[in-house]
């Protein structure tokens, strides 16, 4: 469903969309609204008031800004998982180190055998579950970091194509009769902190 809005690079009306989705998308017509929503939910299609009806459309770039939040969700989640790697592999080695030295005393402090024991038996448990949770984290893999990165810049190249579309939208809203002060409001509400104040259009990156 949200291909045919992409391709169709236009935007719809509800009379529209329960004319032509139903044997596009295969879907029962009469729940038509609730898939809509569900994409709206997802933010994988926008929805505005225009006039007396609603309008939907989607453009490419509204998948890559889902999937960018995914990958900085999953850059996050990584460094965590990293950090923990590290500090659970610092305490087994500490532990085991610690453990090392009480078996010494073993030899050389025999009225504090019992003692000794029980501390080594304790520090045994520790190391055990401290394994347990270095490999609950040992799946963190760099090399997916990497192949995330390599998508993450095949994003960027096609941005380019993705801003003519926003701009073919915006022809086709002229077309509608949008006028100016409609279009510029628009603009504001959709682009946000990605529009250019002064020159009113897109900001450019390099």
């Amino acid at each position: 469903m949200v291909s045919y809005f992409q391709k169709s690079r236009v935007a719809h009306s509800i009379k529209d969309l329960e004319k032509s989705l139903p044997s596009v998308a295969s879907i029962n017509g009469m729940l038509l609204k609730d898939y809509l929503q569900s994409l709206q939910d997802e933010n994988r299609i926008n929805v505005e008031k225009i006039g007396s009806g609603n309008w939907y459309w989607s453009f490419h770039s509204q998948e890559q800004k889902v999937r960018q939040k995914a990958l900085d969700e999953a850059q996050a989640a990584h460094d965590k998982a990293s950090a923990t790697n590290d500090e659970l592999k610092s305490k087994l080695q500490d532990a085991q180190t610690h453990r090392d030295g009480e078996e010494d005393m073993l030899d050389d402090a025999g009225e504090r055998r019992e003692d000794v024991l029980a501390l080594k038996a304790q520090l045994e448990k520790d190391i055990q579950a401290l394994a347990r949770d270095l490999a609950t984290y040992g799946d963190s893999d760099p090399t997916e970091l990497e192949r995330k990165a390599e998508a993450l810049s095949q994003f960027k190249t096609d941005a380019v194509l993705y801003t003519d579309e926003i701009y073919s939208m915006e022809g086709w809203f002229t077309n509608q009769g949008i006028d100016g002060e409609g279009l510029a409001g628009l603009r504001t509400k959709l682009y946000g902190d990605e529009l250019d104040a002064e020159e009113g259009v897109l900001k450019e990156y390099e």
